[in-house]
């Protein structure tokens, strides 16, 4: 019952397979698992890279909303001048108009005042003419 160094040598020949043909096993694992990390490598730089890319818009975009917001507030404020300086226009239009409305009252108060004085002067002149005209016609 003794097993001859034959066939101790011939088991041991089969567990040496084994363990070659788990190593094999093992080699096309990690083979395939460096294959998978290659792959998962070109991803993360590709990631890396969009990442870089987006991070470089988004400061891009950041200086475009800051100098759009500065647009918007000078606009803002040209607007508000604007607006204060055609409200001050319409008040002096406003306050012009009622000077000049005044003025032309005062004036055609004057040139009233002016002839009725002239009329006040020349109704008797005319008066005395007329009557002395038509006494020497009519005597």
């Amino acid at each position: 019952m003794t097993a001859g160094p034959y066939e101790n040598q011939k088991d041991i020949d089969q567990h040496i397979q084994r363990i070659y043909l788990k190593l094999d096993k093992f080699e096309e694992r990690i083979d395939h698992l460096e294959g998978q990390m290659i792959v998962v490598t070109k991803w993360l730089e590709r990631i890396e890279h969009r990442l870089g890319r987006m991070e470089d818009v988004r400061y891009d975009v950041l200086q475009v909303l800051n100098k759009l917001q500065t647009e918007l507030e000078t606009k803002a404020e040209k607007t508000e001048k604007d607006k204060d300086i055609i409200l001050q226009l319409l008040s002096n239009e406003n306050r012009d108009k009622e000077a000049l409305a005044q003025f032309m009252e005062v004036e055609k108060d004057r040139k009233q005042e002016r002839f009725l004085q002239v009329w006040a002067v020349l109704g008797p002149v005319i008066a005395s003419v007329l009557s002395s005209f038509f006494t020497r016609f009519f005597m």
